[in-house]
């Protein structure tokens, strides 16, 4: 993750939230964070572009964030 949170600095934002924190519950229910480690891709409309939950691979995160060119 902070590979490619390198690689796309200042192209895309990475926030990390803590599960724990009741401040973080709101956001995480807004976008149907249910289970951890999860990830959330948002687009650039604010639209959940991809939803995961558990490990990912990096190439399959590198392909949500990339987008499919449409």
């Amino acid at each position: 993750m902070n590979g490619l949170e390198a690689e796309f600095a200042g192209a895309v934002a990475v926030l990390q939230l803590n599960a724990a924190e009741p401040e973080n519950l709101a956001l995480m229910e807004a976008y149907g964070v249910r289970g951890h480690p999860a990830l959330v891709v948002v687009d650039e409309n604010g639209r959940v572009a991809a939803r995961f939950v558990g490990v990912i691979e990096e190439a399959v995160l590198r392909e949500a964030v990339m987008g499919d060119g449409n």
